[in-house]
């Protein structure tokens, strides 16, 4: 739920230059060895980045063959998990068996997971992306995340992004610890970031200072158990305004994602970028669409 003024317009803006821009470099001759060129910068961008951020506590670092090619796509699919179990009559709690599934499925039609750097650097650069690009996500810091999906993600080899509730870490019922996050962030296989303090609605907390606390307070949680320097924020609810992304910029968060669904593109806001809602409802070929389409079929 978003409460903005005039960002969008602004960002359709931006879009289009990034688009007539795309043209032009396909036009400007050339042709397959203008690509290999842009793929091999791309590529040879990847492997600067990753020996980067390789020390970098808490940042997902990707390991890609080299002969993966890039592009700037059309749109990336933002895949937006919760929890991950067997419990019934709520289906935004993913099966294990369902996970895998999905996970199969992008690891057999040659899809690349991507780490929040990377997505930013294309919606706010234009930036080549590996080809069939997709940006995995979980929310909230669930027990399962440690004991199932991390697991799961070196298996696949796979960078992923787990959006942490600060003040749930270490609480009795289905959350991680500290010490389990610390494990966590120093693998190099999950980037770990910010989803505020408590989990409120931010538009509807009184004060900016509230907000500020939530927004702050976590990324100094971060920090102070994970070493983490924070850039990174899904806003609870996918509720924000001008104030708290006002908030988010002093306080360091470079991009936001929410909970509005469709797919992130060259040019999108950054403090407003769409999520994919992925559930135990979502069939295969549900799934399959939201990896492809802007205006999928809805639940």
């Amino acid at each position: 739920m978003k409460f903005l003024s005039g960002y969008r317009k602004m960002a359709a803006l931006v879009a289009a230059s990034f688009a007539i821009t795309g043209v032009l470099s396909l036009c400007s001759g050339c042709g397959s060895e203008t690509q290999k060129a842009a793929s091999s910068e791309a590529s040879s961008a990847a492997v600067s980045s990753s020996s980067q951020t390789a020390l970098k506590s808490g940042v997902a670092v990707v390991h890609r063959d080299a002969g993966v090619k890039y592009s700037v796509p059309e749109g990336v699919s933002v895949l937006m998990y919760h929890m991950i179990g067997n419990e019934q009559g709520n289906a935004a709690i993913m099966s294990e068996a369902n996970l895998r599934i999905q996970m199969n499925y992008l690891r057999d039609h040659g899809y690349h997971p991507i780490t929040m750097q990377e997505l930013y650097d294309y919606v706010t650069k234009g930036a080549a992306l590996p080809e069939k690009p997709v940006c995995i996500t979980f929310d909230d810091g669930y027990l399962d995340s440690y004991t199932i999906v991390y697991p799961l993600m070196k298996e696949y080899g796979f960078p992923w992004t787990l959006f942490v509730i600060t003040d749930n870490v270490g609480q009795p019922y289905n959350r991680m610890t500290w010490d389990q996050l610390k494990e966590m962030a120093e693998s190099h296989t999950v980037t770990i970031s910010n989803h505020t303090l408590s989990h409120p609605k931010l538009h509807n907390l009184a004060t900016a200072k509230e907000k500020e606390n939530e927004i702050v307070g976590a990324n100094q949680a971060l920090k102070y158990h994970l070493g983490i320097d924070n850039a990174w924020l899904a806003y609870p609810y996918g509720d924000y305004d001008d104030e708290i992304i006002k908030i988010c910029k002093k306080a360091g968060i470079k991009m936001a994602v929410t909970t509005d669904s469709g797919r992130v593109h060259a040019g999108s806001y950054p403090y407003d970028l769409k999520r994919v809602y992925i559930g135990n409802d979502i069939s295969i070929a549900r799934f399959s669409e939201r990896l492809n389409k802007d205006n999928y079929t809805p639940v």
